[in-house]
């Protein structure tokens, strides 16, 4: 008996560690969350240093770069947005794709800087998650048959000093920037971290929606109701979509 028992702990000592790395990462991941934080811009500039507004612009017209609040930030081309703590440093960045709808990626970094969580996602049904700790990186990538070890490579940057040398600039929240933070609250627009919801919390799977529309990685829904570490999700058109862990989606601000 004692052998099985030894057998089964080895089978299972995988997934125990799957499941320690996450949940150490998650209680940073919620820390963030709950701290207040300041939301910046990182925008391009023009030779003659004016904000860029084309949405589809050429980078041959980008000569620098900026980091505005929201007050300055009327037609800009958003390259994405950044949240600093109180003590001026990148806690959390998040990223659409250029035409404004699907998420693009996130990514949280502790106070030294270092990458510690996101989520990327290609826009055809590739994406993935990385967890990051001491022990390197935990990717999870989908479709298993398109993994790879660097796909997130081009999505997340791997520290916020990456991000200071990509695009020569002093990492700083502007001196009006609205302060947040990311306690779910019912009517938040979120992003849905997940290719399938639940009919109830811990209920039957789903891909669809109740009004038969096709759940997606990376999709924009919003809170309609929070309850026990879960919380209801409708389409942006307010068309009920199911329930959904908390874990699984990110609130946008």
């Amino acid at each position: 008996m004692k052998i099985i028992m030894l057998y089964i702990l080895f089978l299972l000592s995988p997934y125990t560690f799957a499941q320690s790395y996450k949940v150490t990462i998650q209680t940073e991941l919620d820390a963030i969350n709950e701290m207040p934080l300041w939301i910046a811009y990182l925008v391009p500039l023009d030779s003659l240093g004016e904000v860029i507004s084309d949405e589809y612009m050429d980078f041959n017209q980008v000569h620098s770069y900026k980091i505005l609040d929201d007050g300055q930030i009327k037609n800009a081309n958003i390259l994405f947005t950044m949240y600093f703590d109180r003590d001026n440093k990148i806690r959390k960045i998040f990223k659409r794709w250029a035409d404004g709808g699907d998420l693009h990626s996130i990514a949280y970094y502790n106070s030294d800087g270092r990458l510690i969580y996101g989520v990327y996602n290609k826009g055809d049904e590739t994406h993935g998650k990385l967890y990051a700790d001491a022990s390197g990186f935990h990717i999870e990538h989908f479709p298993k048959e398109n993994e790879c070890k660097d796909c997130f490579e081009a999505y997340l940057f791997p520290s916020t000093k990456c991000i200071e040398t990509q695009y020569d600039i002093m990492l700083q929240s502007p001196q009006n920037a609205k302060r947040t933070n990311f306690m779910p609250q019912v009517g938040d627009n979120a992003i849905l971290c997940s290719t399938h919801v639940y009919s109830l919390p811990n209920g039957e799977k789903t891909t669809k929606g109740e009004d038969g529309v096709a759940v997606r990685f990376g999709m924009s829904v919003v809170i309609s109701a929070l309850t026990n570490g879960w919380c209801r999700v409708n389409s942006i058109f307010n068309a009920p979509f199911g329930y959904i862990p908390i874990q699984d989606i990110e609130v946008i601000k």
